[in-house]
């Protein structure tokens, strides 16, 4: 079947397969195959609450959160979760339940430094905001250990549409354009929302847990998240503190970072002078 997103990359891997390109020339060339509809090296950013980005730095991992309606707070979420299609064959019901073990980490295109973005993704908690780009992101998520790491990481730029139409798409019975070799259809699965939420600008990044030696042995899963294991030093452009950080805290978490091995850019958020 032919791939929905970078049909040109596909065709690049298929060359340099054929030419037993190096293992680290055909991993570049899959981070781009999985970037969907947004800039590879534009930055995204993320508010994340202080305690857990640490949790995440000494475990050398990132805290993805399993995606459905119910964790994720919206109707439009994971719209093939437990939708029932009709079986070609059997004529009985059938679902997709691969779309069942998705994990998702939430970035955006925009800066996310007005005083209302630290407040709404902060929850009013010390907490940093993260630069990366998709190459990084996706560097860092793909582990060389990991023999399928080309078909568990994606990241691609939402698409805001109304209700009607979300469910229109996805209650199509033609439910095998939502299938492919790739995967590229279940991801894109996951980027579609209401565009209620078009504000947010969000750039997602997606893990598919599945039941390889790997993942088992690598990938811990608790209650509804999923540490994966992150190279924070590949991912991060940079770290600004919020306005919620006790004064002093800039040196205390370049210094936290440098002790992770990361060298970047710490800085404070304007809004330190407005709140708190």
């Amino acid at each position: 079947m032919v791939p929905r997103f970078n049909i040109d990359i596909a065709g690049e891997i298929v060359r340099a397969d054929c030419r037993s390109a190096s293992q680290e020339e055909m991993r570049g060339l899959y981070i781009q195959r999985n970037v969907f509809e947004v800039d590879l090296d534009a930055p995204v950013y993320r508010i994340m609450e202080l305690q857990y980005f640490r949790e995440d730095l000494s475990e050398r991992c990132l805290t993805y959160t399993k995606i459905d309606k119910s964790n994720w707070g919206d109707s439009s979420e994971n719209p093939l979760l437990d939708r029932e299609f009709k079986d070609d064959v059997s004529g009985g019901p059938l679902t997709l339940g691969v779309v069942a073990t998705v994990y998702g980490s939430c970035w955006s295109a925009k800066l996310l430094d007005a005083p209302s973005d630290w407040a709404i993704f902060s929850r009013n908690k010390p907490s940093v905001r993260v630069q990366s780009t998709p190459r990084r992101l996706l560097d860092a998520a793909m582990s060389r250990d990991n023999k399928f790491y080309m078909l568990q990481h994606f990241i691609g730029k939402m698409r805001y549409s109304t209700d009607a139409e979300i469910e229109a798409h996805f209650s199509d019975a033609n439910w095998g354009k939502h299938l492919d070799s790739l995967g590229q259809g279940i991801a894109a699965s996951f980027l579609r929302l209401n565009e209620n939420l078009a504000n947010e600008d969000e750039v997602r990044l997606l893990y598919d847990h599945s039941d390889e030696a790997w993942p088992k042995t690598n990938v811990r899963l608790v209650d509804r998240f999923a540490k994966v294991p992150f190279d924070w030093a590949a991912a991060i452009d940079g770290v600004v503190v919020g306005p919620f950080v006790p004064d002093g805290g800039e040196a205390v978490i370049r210094n936290e970072l440098l002790g992770s091995g990361i060298d970047c850019p710490v800085s404070r958020s304007s809004t330190r002078v407005s709140v708190g």
